[in-house]
Formats: structure tokens, C-alpha cells, sequence
């Protein structure tokens, strides 16, 4: 979800049960906290893990997003920067045990939140990768960020109205559930149009159109789906490793390039992996690709094809016990 949604509710909530200014500043802050991952994204380019340090990764799990609203609470409690923030709203940060749980109930509804979009979170992390995920909504809802935006804006020229928060609370709740029905039924649809359990159904920022995947042996399939025209038009069918030039010494590079955490951060990052490998000069070549996110790429300006392209595909070269990720 988008970061007027993560501050938006948790402020709803508050007012709407009364907490003090001070536990609805910390529930607000721990709302927006695990956002501040984007901040420390530079950090996998400098030197790459494994650690998801990434957007909607270390950040988004339950143990490190209650120590970063923790965090977040602490530096917003300093006096500096109190007071900067208090020039424009009304801001009571305050580091104490009461606070601290409130912060932690923030983090937890801004993950519950990301859960509900694709790719979802890694809800356990550090005792495991895996993501978890409802596949409802598209990383963030343009229906829900307008909402916020304009309950923002309303609430900050008229913040005095009573049980404005009340109502407004009722309104985002109401709208939410009748998006999150409706993504339900037509995540449902794309699925069963296939006759095949094994299709899975991954959300666009429309709530009718779905990208649906599935695998025969070693090949993937995509497929795009509309639910209002209750059709689905064939996008691709990829092989999950496409050996364009054959060489020696393919499993031994192949081994070599799966243990680099730039890899293994694609891989975690993608709906699947496929890969195109070529060997030429005593040099392979890997290209990794994630079909799904190639087939919803593929109609965007080509402004923003540029910047994608480092999420759909990689490539890494391995020669000898040279390897170069690219």
C-alpha cells in the first residue's frame, strides 16, 4: 500500500478510540516505519546480501518491523526533530513502554496492509525467506491512495469536527472491504477459467484484469485474464532453462552463479524464474527473467521500461571462476 494509507488508518483508528495524542502520534509513526527500507536500499548495491535489504523485506517482518518502529519512534521523540515536525501538524512523540506497543501495532498494520498486495511480505523473517501474500490488490491501490489523500487533505484544514474520524474510518473500512470482495471474486474467476488448481492468479492495478501462471514440466505459462469480457488472451509460454548455445562445464557455472547474493535476491524477488543460457569464448551467459513481470512490463512508456528492467531480468557471465553480474 502506499505511504498516505500506512499514516491514514492507524490515525483513523486512534481517534476513533480516543488514545491519547501521544499514542496516536506512536501508533501513526509505527504505521509508516517499515517504509523507511527505502532509505537503506543502497546498501544491496554497495555491497549485495542476502538479507533483504529491499523494499518490503527486512523492514515488513514482524521482529525487525517492531524494532524499526521502535527506531523510528526514538529519533522522532529527539527535540530537533520534534520540533521541525511540529512547525506543520500536531506531533507528541513520546519513548515510553505504553508508546513503544502502540509503535509495534502500527508496524503490524502497515505489514497486515502489504500483505494484502503482491508479492506480500516476509512475515517470519529471520527464521525464513518465504513471502507471504493474499494476491489481492497491485502494490499499491490507486482507489484507496486517492481516498487517503483527500481524507488527508480534509482532515488537516478542518481537524477540530467531531467524530469526522469516526466517519471517515467507516468510509476507508467500507470501501476497502467492497475492493477487497471484488478482487477476491475476480481473483477466484481467473483462476477457475483454467480448469487447472495449479493456475495462479497475480493482481494489476485494475481489480478486472489478472496475470495467471502455471507450469507444464519444464516450461511456464502466462496468461492475461479480464474478468468483465470473461476471456483470457495467451500472452507466452517460456522454458524454465532455454540452453541457446551449448557448451562444457554448464552445471559447474550454473552452481557458481546460483550461490551469488544477487541471484538469490532475483530469484526471492520474482514470481518465477526462467533463464536463457549461452556458452561462448569459455564464457557463460545467464539471463534470468521473471516472465510474469516481463508480460506486465511489456505495454508500459518506454520511460519506465528502463527502470524495470533490473526487476524483470539479470544477466550474469561466468568464466572459469570469474563471475560479472550485470
Amino acid at each position: 500500500m502506499d505511504l498516505f494509507t500506512h499514516a491514514l488508518l492507524p490515525y483513523l483508528l486512534a481517534k476513533s478510540f480516543k488514545r491519547k495524542n501521544e499514542e496516536t502520534t506512536a501508533f501513526v509513526l509505527g504505521g509508516i516505519a517499515p517504509d523507511i527500507d527505502v532509505l537503506i536500499m543502497w546498501i544491496n548495491f554497495v555491497y549485495p546480501t542476502f538479507f533483504l535489504i529491499t523494499h518490503r523485506g527486512i523492514t515488513h517482518s514482524l521482529f525487525f518491523g517492531f524494532i524499526t518502529a521502535i527506531f523510528v519512534l526514538y529519533l522522532a521523540s529527539r527535540t530537533g526533530i520534534r520540533s521541525f515536525i511540529n512547525r506543520f501538524i500536531k506531533f507528541e512523540p513520546v519513548i515510553n513502554g505504553r508508546s513503544a506497543v502502540f509503535a509495534c501495532a502500527g508496524a503490524t498494520l502497515h505489514i497486515f496492509l502489504d500483505y494484502m498486495t503482491t508479492h506480500g511480505v516476509p512475515l517470519l523473517y529471520p527464521l525464513t525467506t518465504t513471502r507471504y501474500s493474499a494476491e489481492l490488490f497491485f502494490y499499491t491501490d490507486l482507489f484507496l491512495t486517492i481516498l487517503s489523500l483527500l481524507i488527508i487533505i480534509y482532515l488537516y484544514k478542518k481537524p477540530q469536527q467531531k467524530n469526522t474520524a469516526v466517519k471517515f474510518l467507516f468510509v476507508f473500512l467500507l470501501i476497502f472491504a467492497l475492493l477487497g470482495t471484488v478482487r477476491t471474486v475476480e481473483k477466484s474467476g481467473a483462476e477457475g477459467f483454467f480448469n487447472n488448481t495449479e493456475m495462479k492468479a497475480y493482481p494489476t492495478t485494475s481489480p478486472f484484469d489478472w496475470y495467471v501462471m502455471g507450469g507444464i514440466g519444464e516450461e511456464i505459462r502466462i496468461f492475461e485474464y479480464n474478468g468483465l469480457e470473461r476471456r483470457s488472451q495467451y500472452n507466452e509460454t517460456v522454458k524454465r532453462i532455454d540452453v541457446l548455445k551449448s557448451g562444457d562445464g554448464m552445471d559447474r557455472a550454473l552452481s557458481i552463479a546460483e550461490e551469488l547474493p544477487q541471484v538469490k535476491m532475483f530469484r526471492w524477488r520474482a514470481y518465477a524464474v526462467a533463464l536463457n543460457a549461452s556458452f561462448e569464448e569459455e564464457t557463460w551467459s545467464f539471463i534470468y527473467y521473471d516472465p510474469v513481470q516481463r508480460a506486465m512490463f511489456k505495454d508500459m512508456p518506454p520511460i519506465f521500461k528502463g527502470v524495470s528492467r533490473g526487476f524483470s531480468s539479470m544477466n550474469v557471465t561466468v568464466k572459469g571462476n570469474t563471475v560479472v553480474v550485470k
